[in-house]
């Protein structure tokens, strides 16, 4: 009489690794893209915050000045606007085509990671 022997077969191993790799594969990937997603929308957070910074000081002023400081310096700046960083800021002050004694404000901040990227916000303000 032949005793029945428990257990797995090697192709049974083989085959049971060979699908735990393409699996841990498959989540490698899907974490890298995870990472590079959350460095992108760190980058537009920060480039968001250098605008509104801009933009606030920009709108402080009591007198504007049509001029365009674009495209942008040279000099680029860090995520807090010291110099050395990745990221670069211009502005534009216009009048506005919405009506007299209004001025258009535009901040542009750019960068580049794995391509170039760039916001820009926009307001109005009354000179009037």
């Amino acid at each position: 009489m032949i005793k029945n022997q428990d257990g797995f077969t090697l192709n049974e191993v083989l085959v049971s690794i060979a699908l735990i790799a393409i699996g841990v594969l498959g989540l490698s990937f899907n974490t890298i893209g995870v990472i590079q997603g959350n460095q992108i929308s760190g980058n537009i957070t920060t480039a968001t915050n250098l605008a509104q910074d801009k933009l606030e000081e920009l709108r402080a002023q009591t007198s504007f000045t049509n001029g365009d400081n674009c495209p942008s310096p040279a000099d680029p700046i860090t995520g807090t606007g010291a110099a050395g960083g990745i990221y670069n800021r211009c502005w534009r002050i216009a009048d506005s085509p919405l009506g007299s004694g209004l001025k258009q404000i535009d901040v542009t901040v750019s960068w580049r990671d794995d391509r170039t990227r760039s916001v820009t916000l926009s307001t109005l303000v009354f000179t009037g």
